[in-house]
């Protein structure tokens, strides 16, 4: 498959892509499977519910696989003093092994356009990503949100200095690929773009519409039927 001059082989759609595990009635032998499914896909990361984060770690360990921080989800209404220590808590528990952090930002102080309170909140959970060495993405819920709020959204994570943008939590509505374009638009080149939250249309076609738009990672439960089905069907797809 190639986008735009670039080919987009099964290896580099799994390099691209955090396996998303949860659901809060989650089991253990479901998270064993699913970092088994990751490490078949190679897979970027895997991203389940803090609880299961040693577990994960411990699985993965030695793959190069990201276990994925979720912080203050799925709704990210925490005082930012909580987001910081359940970040510091989370990175404790990957004990130096591959990970990154997903956090939730403060949505209503956005919509409020208290711009201060909003970059902040996220900036101090960069700081402790970076200072473990880890990405930090910041999660925007862009289905609640106008376009302007989004561009603005977009400005305070770049200001606050994030790695990522990511559209959604996929409990807080679905994005569109308008929502994409935005935030490729709006955000540097060198800051990257999450789509996640895929909805109820078909995820393969909508990975590939989220690709064409911008999309440099993608977060998703469906992943592995995703991946089987671009390989399947729209290998020998070029959009120009």
């Amino acid at each position: 498959m190639i986008i735009k001059g670039v080919e987009y082989t099964k290896e580099k759609l799994a390099s691209m892509v955090d396996y998303a595990i949860l659901d809060p009635n989650t089991q253990e032998h479901q998270i064993k499977e699913a970092c088994a499914i990751a490490r078949q896909y190679k897979f970027k990361g895997v991203h389940p519910n803090p609880y299961w984060v040693p577990l994960v770690a411990q699985e993965l360990e030695g793959t190069g696989i990201e276990t994925g921080l979720v912080v203050s989800f799925p709704f990210g209404a925490n005082p930012t003093s909580f987001k910081v220590n359940e970040a510091k808590e989370l990175v404790k528990m990957l004990n130096k092994r591959p990970g990154c952090i997903d956090m939730v930002t403060n949505i209503g102080r956005l919509k409020d356009k208290d711009y201060d309170l909003y970059t902040k909140d996220i900036a101090e959970v960069v700081k402790v990503g970076h200072d473990a060495g880890i990405e930090v993405k910041a999660i925007l819920e862009v289905a609640m949100l106008t376009d302007d709020e989004v561009r603005a959204a977009c400005e305070c994570a770049v200001k606050a200095g994030v790695d990522f943008v990511k559209c959604s939590t996929g409990r807080g509505g679905n994005p569109s690929i308008k929502h994409v374009k935005i935030m490729r638009e709006t955000v540097p080149p060198e800051v990257g773009v999450k789509f996640s939250g895929y909805g109820g249309y078909n995820p393969a076609q909508l990975t590939i519409m989220a690709i064409a738009a911008g999309a440099n990672r993608l977060g998703t439960r469906r992943a592995p039927m995703i991946i089987d089905e671009l390989e399947a069907y729209y290998k020998d797809l070029v959009i120009e």
